[in-house]
């Protein structure tokens, strides 16, 4: 059969069949020695070579790959086939041409530096560094020394001030690594004419601040179109230019502002929004503000509700968040005395603010198959999360139907990811298999689950689908998806080895607890797999990557040094940030405690030391050892010792400043030496400009309170960065208020919601008098993002932010608070006093935020919340109980908690006949009744 048509007929295989083809094309060549097919193998083989597992492909030799190269990359090649294939054609051929290299493209980046050194005087050079550079501006993350020697090696970056424009657009990819004093060194008129390539660099908002600054010198941001210019550059316009800007100068450069990555922070989406929202003509403006939707406060929504509903159509395609959905849709509800499914419907995203109580006349009023089915496709097309009381009043109300079972596939996985434990658990096959396929097809919803959840959740799936039995198969995994790394681990443990070994790229991508992790680490070790430690090879590390840091400390040590260069070391690093930067890396480290990310994190500085030699008992750091600043890029800081760091020239201290600042692990102590050694390059704290301490960042909580007297905060970038840090005492709070009051020369009445904003963690700084003093109606613009932060305020101090909330002009007494006002409060909700608290009905209970719940005062929350308003919880709200709030439940209290956080197990329900139709309780609130029982015997 001619190899085009074997070609054709692979590409026509699904993926699952692809893969059986290339066990089967493997074992094919088993027999066959692969190096010695000649150079002509790959060629003779076609596209089929691709699909090899790599213990095979491994195999093939540089010869080979060169001849085949043509064939190789007209394939989608693996990232570990592309590693292979990089580093064995850069490290055994010296003559490769521009065009080959040309051809290579960004597989150039997989390569050793010191093996393109090697082209540094030929024609192929100015290939390679164009292919290094669009790695650098697609996002593709590089060692250090492969930059450094190909773009920042040269005597012209010593003089920053004398480099020609073209230059610097040259470097503007590699920019951000020179930190902020050599962009300070730069002038106007190097950056302008380099501005259309610095627009698309990742610059820090502090980078980003400087190149702004010098680039408004002599350009108005009111012109047309400047602000579109800077693309993502605009994370450093200052506050204080956002508010000088025509409202139309805004409104044109939103669209543009949305597309860059970083992009605004919220002191300067707080100062767009209000702004443009305190214009009458905000509601015609629609189209042009729906890119900071997500960041409008509510306030200005309510006070403009009925006006937003005049052009319902225009209203109804937007993304609202949750609280003002639910404020649009109280709105448009009081126009429709007759509450149908078509009118539901044409409401568009409003719809998405339903109260309970409207959806269940809507699913009481004329029930049927069709139209519920239609409400569950339109939830299902959401782009904005339903909230949690809302998927629970979804599922409620779908209990009354016996045709249940048949709307399971409906529910979509959002919605499926809702229902209770004890309901999912007594689903037979069928059910279950189509909640597997509905998590397996959209995966987010599960990985924002706790882990609580996830565990019980797929331990039943595999119970009822029948996994326990054996091995656990290639084919059960990837039947599971993102849950396969879930199941228990006397499950995991007999995953089949020999999948383990052809799908290490595969695996690498999932999610593991620390008791996976050490399974893992076993199965790496096996001598059916990798073997000892001690007998690794290259290409093994290479397979095994950042499963490395899943390694005991005794037996890393075992591996052989010379393997573990330092370049080997960030690129560790380096394919770690990336998995935890992807879709599930970031929802998995998100939901994991802060006790885990340590132990992962001491594991990765364990490595980066010991193979660095700073274990070495006696050993003074030698110089090889002091980091440079592009090596603090490719790691991180708080991996190296404290006194490499410190021992940093000042040039490259400084240019790592801002990485120092935003490390979470570093302790107090290294954080007190490191503002030693900045005080060293700049000088006492009343020196440093408003640059160095919006760099400073945690670190800036290591300076004493006469110091924080002393620090000028008159920019609101610099008063945000402080802001942000929440590990200020109380002391320092009350210095650094009064230092904000004093550096922008207001009072604390005229205190804007952008400054608030950029306050945070400051603002309890402010004493409880003053705070009662406070604009009640910038402070409810600023609500939205303070009540996100676990504000260190007292008791008083919350009560007076609370009592600023139920101003007459802000959101009202607090006993007319819907469940969108609680949402959007957050965590100043645990200031709302003792009897309001106490008097909260099931809607209000319902936008309580987790948070808020965790921060309630001990003794108040056992006095304040009885048990009915505690079996109201979410199971998200009862997992937020404190340890402390705990304690001091009464027996009663006790029970209600446990009944949330067992998932309603109260509610009776059995399957009927072979429709697998549900036999419910006859109300919705069943667990109430046996809540009432627990009561009743108490009393008695």
């Amino acid at each position: 059969m001619p190899r085009d048509t074997i070609n054709s007929i692979i590409r026509s295989l699904s993926a699952e069949q692809r893969r059986a083809f290339g066990r089967w094309y493997s074992r094919a060549l088993s027999s066959l020695n692969m190096t010695a097919g000649g150079p002509s193998f790959i060629r003779d083989t076609g596209n089929l070579i691709v699909y090899l597992p790599f213990h095979s492909f491994q195999h093939l030799s540089p010869a080979q790959l060169l001849n085949g190269m043509d064939v190789l990359l007209m394939n989608t090649l693996s990232p570990l086939q592309q590693q292979f294939v990089a580093e064995s054609l850069i490290g055994t051929f010296r003559n490769l041409t521009a065009e080959q290299f040309r051809r290579l493209g960004n597989l150039m980046c997989l390569s050793d530096p010191k093996d393109l050194q090697v082209y540094r005087n030929t024609e192929a050079f100015s290939v390679i560094q164009d292919n290094i550079r669009t790695c650098v501006v697609q996002g593709l993350r590089n060692p250090s020394d492969l930059i450094t020697s190909l773009f920042l090696n040269g005597s012209e970056l010593q003089s920053p001030g004398s480099l020609p424009a073209g230059r610097v657009s040259q470097l503007a990819p590699f920019l951000p690594w020179l930190g902020v004093d050599f962009l300070q060194k730069l002038s106007q008129s190097q950056l302008s004419p380099a501005l259309t390539a610095l627009a698309s660099v990742p610059f820090t908002p502090a980078q980003a601040g400087v190149i702004v600054d010098k680039l408004s010198l002599n350009n108005s941001l009111a012109l047309p179109g400047q602000l579109q210019k800077l693309g993502s550059l605009v994370s450093g316009v200052k506050v204080e230019t956002l508010r000088s800007l025509p409202s139309d100068t805004l409104l044109s450069s939103l669209p543009d502002i949305a597309l860059h990555t970083p992009g605004l922070n919220h002191p300067q989406a707080n100062t767009i929004t209000t702004k443009l929202w305190g214009s009458p003509e905000v509601t015609g403006w629609l189209d042009k503000v729906e890119p900071l939707l997500p960041s409008t406060p509510l306030i200005s929504v309510l006070t403009r509700a009925s006006l937003l509903l005049t052009n319902r159509t225009s209203a109804e395609r937007r993304a609202w968040n949750t609280q003002q959905a639910k404020t649009l849709f109280k709105e448009a509800v009081k126009t429709m005395p007759n509450f149908s499914t078509e009118k539901f419907l044409a409401l568009g995203s409003i719809a998405r603010g339903v109260s309970c109580t409207a959806l269940r006349q809507l699913f009481r009023y004329k029930p049927s198959f069709s139209s519920m089915r239609s409400v569950l496709a339109f939830m299902k097309k959401q782009s904005v999360p339903l909230h949690t009381s809302l998927k629970k009043c979804i599922i409620e109300e779908l209990y009354y139907f016996d045709f249940f079972s048949e709307l399971l596939g409906e529910l979509g996985s959002q919605i499926a990811l809702a229902l209770p434990v004890s309901t999912i658990k007594k689903f037979p096959a069928d059910m279950m298999d189509t909640l597997r396929k509905m998590i397996v097809q959209d995966p987010h919803h599960f990985l924002l689950l706790p882990s609580t959840k996830q565990d019980i959740l797929v331990d039943k799936m595999v119970q009822r689908l029948g996994m326990y039995t054996g091995e656990f198969t290639e084919d059960e995994f990837r039947s599971l998806g993102i849950m396969a790394t879930y199941v228990v681990d006397e499950v995991f443990v007999q995953l089949v080895r020999s999948f383990f070994v052809e799908s290490l790229e595969f695996l690498r991508e999932f999610c593991y607890n620390s008791s996976k992790r050490d399974i893992v680490a076993q199965i790496l070790q096996e001598p059916g797999t990798f073997g000892p430690v001690q007998n690794w090879t290259p290409e093994t590390l290479n397979q095994v990557d950042r499963f490395i840091f899943f390694l005991p400390k005794e037996k890393l040590q075992q591996i052989p040094q010379a393997l573990m260069t330092q370049g080997r070391i960030e690129r560790l690093f380096l394919s770690q940030r990336q998995w935890e930067s992807g879709a599930v890396g970031a929802l998995c480290i998100q939901g994991r405690d802060q006790v885990e990310q340590t132990q992962l994190f001491e594991r990765q500085q364990f490595v980066l030391q010991y193979f660095l030699g700073f274990l070495k008992v006696g050993r003074v750091t030698p110089p090889a050892l002091i980091p440079t600043c592009e090596k603090l890029h490719t790691t991180r800081p708080s991996a190296w010792s404290t006194d490499s760091l410190t021992g940093m020239s000042s040039a490259a201290f400084s240019c790592s400043l801002e990485l120092f600042g935003q490390d979470p692990f570093f302790l107090p102590y290294q954080q007190k030496l490191l503002l030693q050694k900045t005080k060293e390059i700049y000088g006492a704290a009343r020196s440093f400009s408003s640059s160095v301490i919006t760099q400073l960042g945690r670190i800036a909580s290591q300076l004493s309170v006469a110091e924080l007297s002393v620090i000028r905060l008159s920019e609101l970038s610099t008063i945000s960065a402080l802001g942000a840090v929440n590990t200020w005492n109380s002391r320092q709070l009350a210095v650094l208020s009064s230092s904000v009051l004093n550096s922008t020369q207001v009072g604390p009445s005229q205190l804007d919601s952008s400054t608030l904003v950029a306050m945070g963690h400051i603002l309890c700084g402010i004493n409880y008098s003053d705070m009662r003093s406070l604009n009640a109606v910038e402070f409810s613009k600023a609500v939205m993002w303070l009540g996100r932060l676990r504000l260190a305020c007292s008791e008083e101090q919350q009560q007076a932010l609370t009592g600023l909330l139920s101003h007459s002009l802000a959101f009202g007494p607090m006993s007319s608070w819907g469940p969108e006002v609680f949402i959007e409060v957050g965590a100043l909700a645990a200031g709302l006093p003792d009897m309001a608290m106490s008097s909260l009905v099931k809607e209000q209970v319902e936008g309580l935020t987790p948070l808020a719940v965790s921060l309630i005062r001990a003794d108040k929350f056992a006095v304040v919340f009885d048990p009915a308003q505690i079996s109201m919880f979410s199971y998200e709200q009862a997992k937020a109980v404190t340890e402390a709030q705990r304690s001091l439940l009464s027996p009663v209290q006790l029970t209600a908690m446990s009944m949330v956080l067992t998932v309603w197990d109260d509610k009776p329900v059995d399957f009927r006949g072979s429709s697998s139709g549900l036999a419910l309780c006859p109300s919705p609130h069943c667990h109430l009744l046996g809540l009432l029982m627990v009561l009743l015997v108490s009393a008695l």
